[in-house]
Parts: structure tokens; C-alpha cells; sequence
């Protein structure tokens, strides 16, 4: 068999024997020749890499090879290095047939092919964590980022140094970067390993726009963050998985949470058992049905948004509002109303009592809101005008004067009232007197309201001698011959 051998000046090659040139050729990676045939022989022998750059001056080795049917003798001389491939005799080996080896070439030309033109940088590690191989992708990424040019004879170049079985085991999926001239920001590239024999093949899959995008979310969390700090209301959103990711300081503060519960994300039940477990909400009868409450807010929160108010035993009350998010997320929002309830039932009482005052007096009086309907009738208005549509609430000016005047005599009045209701400002209290249709005499006061609000009172004239006069403006021509 023809002597298979090569003579290297540093990293270049300066002669081969004839079998050697051939064997050369199938050496298709990238770099020096002799990084080229390391690459080439090293699946054979796996520490071929580490003895070539351990070989000193007048050095002589034997390399047998994984299979133990060849063997490499390296011998360094005058600065040169001769290595030889030598088969070892075996007289039960089988010499491979042309058809085989041609179908073995192919399927190896395949290979390569493919990992050539794989865009991805892909390079297996030895045990001591060197390069042994690597495709086109990874040598392109080595001469962009400046390292190729500095590669010890028989090496590769190292793009992401401290890789090793510790910093990344394999099945693990790891973020590296690499630094290149051209770029402001560093290059980002998620890692896979996978065991090859004793060594590793890694997989860097280009991760730049995944790193901008969580840069972004980061921005954007920061700004929302930044943002919700100022208010006052307490805010909680739970991802779709309903983990705390997003609160405000309010919302500890509102809440009496401490920051390292909110802190550690907890789920969105175990965030609402400790809002019970600290009277934080309103006690439940039953904790089944609480925790079935709880669920119905998380649900009608998910679908179309919930609001409820919770009274809580320290008096305070707050409510709880429950929207949608987009990826299946929820939002909380916690505000303390106990103002608002305060001054709304003070306004209630305020206006409970005054209408019992009114009820109280003896003149009907009837108030009507700007639009012109009635908001409130006293007891004597409704005992005036018993049974009749007049004193119902939310009844038109215009068909509550209508009921007035068909219980009455004919007059001007009810026309010039109603003309008094339509008008939004210039107006001035009037009085008039008009007659029942039992022909007792009647009083009608109608009185301006702020808000363009009217109020008619209606009453008994005293001494049944009142004269019909006007208040603040002077009376039509026919109000004054109202009572005539």
C-alpha cells in the first residue's frame, strides 16, 4: 500500500506523498493545511489536536487510532513536522471494496456539503474543551470578529472562550456572545450541546433578535413600571399562567404586602389566600365558597372584566377591578374608595333629610331638573294632585302642567309657566293665583333652580286675599289679571 504521508513548515504543507495529496483532498474545512487534515483525522484520533500542539523539537509519537486499524507516528525535525498514516497489519481485516468506498464517499460528501452550507455555526470540543472541527459558518464568524489570522498551526479559532463541560453540559442550552468590529453591540447566539463519542458538537443559533425583543420588554416593563410608581391605585397583573409579573409600590402599600412576597410572583390564588389570611377581604361564611367567589373574579376578569367592592373589617372599602389582557393575562386594579362611599352616603343622608323636611310643609311642591322633568314631589304635592299622573317622577313639565290645568279653572298662567320652564336664564321667582275647579283659590310660586332646574310650589292664599304680583321681574300684562 502507498505510503500516506505529509511534511508541514508551521501550519503550511511543503510536500505530501501522492496517496497523501489525495487524502488532503477530502480535508474540505477551512484554515491551514495542517488545521485542515487535525480536522480530517480527528474523529480516528481524538487526541490528535492536543499532541500536535504538544509536539516539540526533535518529538517523536504514536498515535493508534480509535479502532485500532491505523496508526499516526509524528516526528518533528528542524522545525518541520512529518506525520504518516500508517495501516496496522491485521490479518483478519477486510479490504473494502470500490462500490463500498465509492457509496462511503458520496455519503461523506453529503455530509460536509451540508454542514458547509448550514448558516449556523456549528463545532465539536474535545474533553479539554478545544475545537477539533468546525463548519463554514463558524470560520466566516471567526473572520468577521478578527480571529482566524491568529490560529496556531493544526488549530482552530476560538470564538467563545470558558466554553467548557461546566459552563455548558451537554443537553443544556446556553446564551453566549461574541464581540465583532463591525457591530456596536455584541452578537447573541443560544447554544445546544450534544455528545459525540467523547467529545461535543455545539449548535450557536443566532439569537439577536430574541435579545432586542426581551431588551424591549425590559424597556417597556421598566417605563410601565416607572409609570404605575406615581399612582395611587394598586396594581396587579398576573400572566396567562396567573403569576404576579407586573405590581406597583401602591399596591403594598394599599394592601399591607410585603415586597419580597410580591417579589417571588406568587400565583394568582396564593396572592389572593394571603390578602384573606391578612383581613385583607371582605370574610368569607365558608372558605368553599370564598375560593369559589375568587374564581368566578378570575373567570369573569379573563372574559370581559369584573368589578366588585370589598368592605373590609378595618372599615375601609376598596374596589376591585378585573380586566382582560392580550396572551390570556389579567390586570388588578385595587382602589381605595372610602371617600367616595363616605361623601356619597353623607350626600344620601343630606338629601333624605331634606326631603323629609319638604315633606314636612304644607305648600305642594314639585321640583323639575333642567331637562324638564319632575325629580321630586313632597307629600303635599302628591295629596294635591292625588291619582294623577302629574306627580309621577321622571313626568315632562309640559304634561305635569297640562294635569294642573285641567284641575283648574281657564287662565294664562299654565301658558306663561311653561314658558318660564323652557327658558334657561334670565328668570326671576313669579307668583300667581289661579282657582281650583271647586272654585277654591290656589297660589302658584315658580321658583328659577341653579342648574336651570324649576321648582312650582303650590298653596292656599292667607286671609283668601292674596293678589296675584310678581318677584324680581315684572308680571305679564296677563298674570296680573290672573286672580281677577
Amino acid at each position: 500500500m502507498a505510503e500516506v504521508a505529509f511534511l508541514f513548515d508551521g501550519g503550511a504543507l511543503v510536500d505530501a506523498t501522492a496517496a497523501g495529496r489525495r487524502l488532503l483532498q477530502y480535508a474540505t474545512s477551512r484554515g491551514t493545511d495542517m488545521a485542515r487534515l487535525v480536522a480530517f483525522l480527528a474523529p480516528r484520533f481524538p487526541d490528535l489536536h492536543a499532541r500536535v500542539q504538544s509536539c516539540g523539537e526533535n518529538d517523536r509519537m504514536l498515535l493508534l487510532s480509535s479502532d485500532n486499524r491505523a496508526r499516526l507516528r509524528l516526528e518533528s525535525r528542524s522545525g518541520r513536522l512529518r506525520i504518516v498514516l500508517e495501516d496496522v497489519q491485521d490479518d483478519q481485516s477486510e479490504t473494502m471494496d470500490r462500490h463500498s468506498q465509492a457509496v462511503l464517499s458520496a455519503e461523506l460528501d453529503a455530509h460536509r456539503a451540508v454542514s458547509e452550507n448550514t448558516p449556523i455555526p456549528i463545532w465539536r470540543l474535545d474533553a479539554g474543551g478545544h475545537v477539533t472541527w468546525a463548519n463554514g459558518a463558524y470560520w466566516a464568524l471567526a473572520e468577521r470578529a478578527g480571529l482566524s489570522d491568529a490560529v496556531a498551526p493544526g488549530g482552530f479559532p476560538v470564538l467563545f472562550p470558558g466554553v467548557s463541560e461546566v459552563t455548558l453540559p451537554a443537553g443544556a442550552t446556553h446564551r453566549l456572545q461574541l464581540v465583532v468590529p463591525d457591530c456596536v453591540d455584541p452578537l447573541y447566539f443560544d447554544a445546544s450541546v450534544a455528545l459525540v463519542g467523547r467529545e461535543r458538537l455545539l449548535t450557536a443559533i443566532p439569537a439577536d433578535a430574541v435579545v432586542g425583543a426581551e431588551r424591549n420588554l425590559r424597556e417597556f416593563i421598566q417605563t410601565l413600571t416607572q409609570t404605575f410608581a406615581h399612582l395611587s391605585v394598586g396594581l396587579a397583573i398576573f400572566d396567562r399562567r396567573r403569576e404576579l409579573t407586573l405590581f406597583n409600590p401602591a399596591l403594598g402599600d394599599l394592601l399591607g404586602l410585603e415586597v419580597e412576597f410580591l417579589v417571588a410572583r406568587p400565583p394568582l390564588m396564593r396572592f389572593l389566600d394571603h390578602l384573606r389570611e391578612r383581613n385583607m377581604m371582605p370574610e368569607p361564611k365558608d372558605y368553599k365558597s370564598w375560593r369559589q367567589r375568587m374564581t368566578d373574579l378570575e373567570s369573569a376578569a379573563t372574559d370581559s372584566g369584573k368589578s366588585e367592592t370589598w368592605t373590609l373589617p378595618d372599615g375601609r372599602t376598596l374596589r376591585i377591578t378585573g380586566r382582560p389582557h392580550p396572551d390570556g393575562a389579567v390586570a388588578f386594579l385595587f382602589e381605595d374608595i372610602s371617600s367616595e362611599i363616605r361623601l356619597s352616603r353623607e350626600y344620601r343622608t343630606e338629601l333624605e333629610t331634606g326631603h323629609a323636611v319638604i315633606d314636612t310643609l304644607d305648600e305642594a311642591i314639585a321640583v323639575f331638573s333642567a331637562d324638564g322633568r319632575l325629580g321630586f314631589a313632597n307629600r303635599a304635592y302628591r295629596r294635591l294632585w292625588a291619582g294623577e299622573t302629574a306627580a309621577r317622577r321622571g313626568v315632562p313639565f309640559l304634561e305635569a302642567s297640562r294635569q294642573w290645568q285641567q284641575q283648574c279653572a281657564p287662565s294664562p298662567v299654565w301658558g306663561d309657566a311653561r314658558d318660564f320652564a323652557a327658558e334657561m336664564s334670565g328668570r326671576s321667582t313669579w307668583h300667581a293665583e289661579v282657582r281650583l275647579a271647586d272654585g277654591r283659590p290656589l297660589v302658584c310660586r315658580f321658583e328659577p333652580l341653579p342648574g336651570g332646574g324649576t321648582m312650582a310650589g303650590f298653596s292656599d292664599p292667607p286671609g283668601q286675599s292674596l293678589q296675584p304680583r310678581a318677584v324680581g321681574r315684572k308680571a305679564p300684562a296677563k298674570r296680573a289679571s290672573a286672580g281677577a
